[in-house]
């Protein structure tokens, strides 16, 4: 006999999503902005989740907040569309740290930046929230 209420806890839940969107824990921890020893801890019920980990992982995801609350299936339309996001935030920021990787492409560094603006104001957006954060834990 178990003794788990649920069928699946919230760390549980928490680690399928991030598998379902084929994520690392580390790029998972970076796109929702919590250190990935936390993100590793929660998934293996060695820590509870936080209300905040929660709202950080929903503000990020916000069609999973019913799914990660036990309440509800998840929209395969909408997670679609937010691996295909989370795809292009982890390639844009892979290629932001390492620029050697645009050897090859046709693309000079300057046009890789205007083309993606967009993503990487997101993506220092996101680090900046991080950094100010005066308990990341």
């Amino acid at each position: 006999m178990s003794n788990k209420r649920f069928l699946f806890t919230a760390g549980e839940r928490m680690r399928g999503l991030r598998e379902l969107m084929g994520l690392s824990r580390k790029a998972f921890a970076e796109i929702v902005g919590m250190p990935p020893k936390r993100v590793e801890n929660i998934e293996n019920g060695w820590q509870r989740m936080h209300d905040e980990d929660f709202q950080r992982v929903c503000s990020q995801f916000e069609d999973f907040s019913r799914w990660i609350s036990y309440e509800g299936p998840i929209d395969s339309v909408s997670l679609k569309f937010k691996v295909a996001d989370s795809a292009q935030k982890a390639a844009v920021y892979l290629v932001q740290h390492n620029p050697e990787l645009l050897e090859g492409s046709g693309m000079d560094l300057q046009q890789w930046q205007q083309r993606h603006r967009d993503v990487l104001l997101e993506i220092d957006r996101q680090a900046n929230a991080a950094a100010s954060d005066p308990d990341p834990q």
